[in-house]
C-alpha cells in the first residue's frame, strides 16, 4: 500500500485529527503538556495500529 492509499483509506480519522491539534494548540498553558497532547498521541496510535494491520 502506497501512501496515496494509506492517506484515502485513514480519510475516517481525520475530522478527529484535526480537532485533536486544534485541542492541543488552543488549550490553556497552564494544562500539563501531556495532557495538552493526548488526544494526538491517540490519533498518533491509532493510525500506527492501523498502518501495522495493513501490512
Amino acid at each position: 500500500m502506497h501512501q496515496g492509499q494509506f492517506a484515502e483509506r485513514t480519510q475516517w480519522l481525520r475530522p478527529y485529527t484535526r480537532w485533536a491539534a486544534r485541542f492541543a494548540m488552543t488549550a490553556p498553558r497552564w494544562l500539563p503538556a501531556p495532557l495538552r497532547n493526548t488526544p494526538l498521541k491517540l490519533s498518533s496510535l491509532v493510525l500506527r495500529a492501523y498502518h501495522l494491520a495493513m501490512r
